[in-house]
């Protein structure tokens, strides 16, 4: 009799003890992300515009097609800039695809190439002429430096939230833009200089 009541209270300290290490580390895991700065797509170029105006493109199969400005659908849009030669664009094209279906948005992909490489470029990223534009002048106005890039625009043609991505979790952190107030990651880290300094 002893010793089973020896053995069940070892049991409930057992269990006492597991339960105090996991509100330990629960409140030590709390306190890093307050700490740390959020992972988010990274933006280091500014766009030349907050608000992109009616773009007339054309697929590269010919087809007319209009970005920016008032969406009649009234959904968002992703736009997302890859290249041929990048086989991290290669590893997002999936990626993208997926999430857009997922997340109910509007996907386009984009290029800055001669129409010659991007033919060639549609082979290697898995695409078809209808799903992408060749445009320099889109990139310049959203401030697309390389690649790839994403930039998530509003119904309006607003841009909610742009930068590089090179995972989903890049993806998902375009669309915490309404209920952070941020942009990006560095307009978080210009309004919080101290986010990275280890007090």
């Amino acid at each position: 009799m002893n010793a089973l009541i020896l053995a069940q209270g070892t049991l409930w300290g057992i269990l006492l003890l597991t339960a105090a290490i996991s509100l330990l580390l629960l409140r030590q895991i709390k306190a890093l992300y307050r700490k740390i700065a959020p992972l988010g797509a990274l933006a280091p170029v500014s766009p030349a515009t907050s608000t992109l105006l009616p773009q007339q493109l054309s697929t590269l199969d010919g087809q007319s097609v209009t970005i920016g400005g008032h969406h009649q659908n009234g959904k968002q849009t992703l736009l997302l800039f890859v290249s041929g030669s990048c086989p991290v664009s290669q590893k997002m094209i999936s990626i993208t695809r997926d999430f857009c279906g997922r997340e109910h948005l509007d996907l386009l992909f984009c290029g800055d190439d001669t129409p010659q490489a991007q033919r060639a470029a549609l082979l290697t990223l898995g695409l078809t002429q209808s799903e992408m534009v060749n445009s320099a002048t889109l990139g310049r106005l959203l401030g697309v430096d390389r690649v790839p890039f994403a930039v998530l625009l509003a119904p309006d043609g607003a841009v909610e939230a742009r930068g590089l991505v090179n995972n989903r979790e890049h993806l998902e952190s375009l669309l915490s833009v309404r209920a952070t107030g941020y942009s990006s990651i560095q307009s978080f880290l210009d309004a919080n200089p101290r986010a990275l300094s280890a007090s």
